[in-house]
């Protein structure tokens, strides 16, 4: 688990390099502005979730009884977001072309800018996911650690990365864009809050679980 200020820089500049491709292919699906904004908050949301993320994987290791050292558990985090922005890269060019050639949204229709959004949004699930759990895997076997212990880290850790990765993107905000939106587009929409009210992300997610308008489309997400 030992890293070196080369390795670490060399993780830094993958995380950097994979998010930055793929902030840039969902930004373009509006425009370049969007692109170069999308590039540059795409890697600030991955190594931003990696830092809060870190000492808090942890404690949680630690509560739920795996004997992790806490050095170990924050390479592990800052390895699985480059693992994550590697394989967020090497999507890039699908999330281009799909952002390229969608039904363009227009005054009466959002087109196809929903499947956009929901197609992105199952490719960060899945390389999250998958980042994750061999990350965390590689880590618990070093340890030792029980099965059932490892698979409650594995979830505790999933749930932690979701709700922070989802409120620090709530917050960095749009990254896609659509053509409702006028005049030039803010660079980050911070805590103001969506059409439907929200001021965060947890509120987003309330409103559509219990069957609220999202409406958050003619933002930008």
């Amino acid at each position: 688990m030992s890293l070196g200020r080369h390795g670490a820089l060399a993780q830094l500049a993958a995380t950097a390099a994979g998010g930055g491709l793929y902030g840039f292919a969902i930004g373009a699906g509006k425009n370049l502005t969007y692109a170069w904004r999308s590039a540059v908050k795409f890697p600030l949301l991955l190594l931003g979730t990696a830092v809060l993320c870190a000492v808090a994987c942890f404690v949680l290791a630690r509560f739920l009884g795996a004997p992790l050292r806490c050095l170990d558990v924050q390479r592990a985090a800052f390895g699985l977001f480059r693992n994550v922005a590697v394989m967020l890269g090497s999507l890039s060019p699908v999330s281009l072309f799909l952002g390229r050639t969608m039904a363009r949204p227009d005054a009466q229709s959002l087109g196809g800018y929903p499947a956009f959004v929901g197609v992105n949004m199952l490719f960060l699930a899945l390389a999250g996911s998958v980042a994750l759990v061999l990350q965390a895997r590689t880590l618990l076997v070093a340890h030792r650690v029980p099965w059932r212990r490892s698979a409650a880290v594995v979830v505790s850790w999933l749930l932690l990365s979701l709700l922070v990765g989802g409120q620090l993107a709530f917050w960095l905000r749009p990254f896609f864009g659509i053509a409702s939106l006028t005049g030039e587009p803010p660079f980050l929409l911070g805590d103001e809050p969506t059409v439907t009210g929200a001021r965060n992300f947890y509120e987003v997610v309330w409103q559509f679980v219990t069957g609220a308008d999202p409406g958050d489309y003619t933002r930008g997400r």
